[in-house]
Parts: structure tokens; sequence; C-alpha cells
């Protein structure tokens, strides 16, 4: 009788032993996965420009809020520069701003409706707007937004002539690839070379600078 109790509690003790293992393993696997998805979570808006092959971040680049006596035409083509630039890296996708929902004044009244920019799969958001100062100078904001993490992750103001304003936006263009990427950018950057004129017997050279972008 002795002798099949202690068969029935020896069994009884791998029983438990078992389940102590599985209960163990699972809690483990289960830890593991989260881990991973915090960890992808955490890092939507990182870019990591090593790697082989990777789809472009999906970004939208609003029209900048022109306020009161500002230039409207630099509101509107500094965006259009900044998606330029980004788009020719291939580390970028800039959205349509056909498919945005909300709009310019919106954003500047009351800052980013997020679950609109998700609903376009938006990523990350560059909203800005451009003012004049009161010595007659143009004076451009932007700041870049993390839409899944609904929040701000870089703001800059920049005060200038208003004929400098495409140098400012390739500026805002090096700040939002860096803390994307973790990488300088390179859109600020400005070529001299020499330019040629006049007929062939008597070509007149000079040196010119032109942006990397052919501007």
């Amino acid at each position: 009788m002795s002798s099949e109790l202690r068969v029935v509690s020896r069994a009884q003790g791998q029983q438990k032993d078992w389940l102590c293992v599985h209960v163990f393993l699972f809690a483990f696997f289960l830890f593991f996965a989260l881990g991973a998805q915090l960890s992808t979570a955490h890092a939507q808006l990182n870019i990591n420009v090593t790697e082989g092959s990777m789809d472009p971040l999906p970004v939208a680049i609003t029209s900048f809020y022109a306020a009161p006596g500002a230039d409207q035409t630099v509101a509107e083509r500094m965006p259009a520069v900044i998606a330029s630039n980004l788009e020719s890296s291939g580390l970028f996708k800039p959205i349509s701003t056909r498919a945005f929902i909300q709009d310019p004044d919106s954003l500047s009244r009351t800052g980013p409706r997020f679950g609109e920019w998700r609903a376009i799969n938006a990523q990350a958001l560059v909203t800005g707007s451009v003012s004049r100062a009161a010595d007659g100078r143009t004076q451009v904001e932007f700041r870049l937004w993390d839409v899944f993490g609904e929040k701000q992750i870089a703001g800059m103001s920049y005060t200038t002539t208003p004929q400098n304003w495409r140098r400012i936006a390739h500026i805002i263009s090096d700040e939002i690839y860096k803390r994307i990427t973790g990488e300088d950018g390179y859109f600020d950057t400005r070529i001299v070379y020499i330019a040629e004129s006049g007929p062939a017997n008597a070509r007149q050279k000079r040196l010119a600078i032109m942006d990397q972008d052919g501007a």
C-alpha cells in the first residue's frame, strides 16, 4: 500500500513539475512577444539607412499657414521643395495633398487631428507657418509630428530675407531627415561650377553657384 502511495505521489510531483515548466515557457514567450511589439511601435519613425531594401516612410507635408501680411506664394512653395527633397532621397514617400482631410487653417488653430492623418496612412506629419516680421523679413516656423505617437518631435523657427526662402526649405528638409534617419541631411548643399557663354571663338567663363537640386 505504501509503495503504491509513493508511486502516485511521485507521478503527481512530476505532473506539477511539467506544469511549472509549461507555465514558465508560456510566460517567457509572452514576454518576448510583447517586448518585440513595443520595440516595433517605439521605432516607427526610425529609418535604418544601412538596410538593403525598405519601403519609403509615408509623410504628409502640408501647405504652410500664411499669416496676415505674409507671402502666400512662399507658404505654398516651401512645402513643395521640402517634399521634393525628401522624395529624392528614396527614404520618404510624400502623400498627395489631395488625400489630406485637415486643412492648414485648422492645423494652425487646433493642432493636428492625428486620427485623420492615420486614416491616410501618414506616419510623419510636417506643418508650418510663414509670417512677416516687424523689420520686413520673413519668419518661418515648422513642426515635425509623430502621427502614431501623437507627439511633436521637432520644431524650429527661422528668420530670413524673403528671397532666401528656398534655402530655409532645404534647412528644414535637413532637420526632418536627421530627426528620422539619425544621419545628417545634405539638402542645404551648394555646388560651385564654371559656366561658359559666348561664341566658340570668344568663350567667357565665370564661377556660378546652384543648390543641390539644380535651382
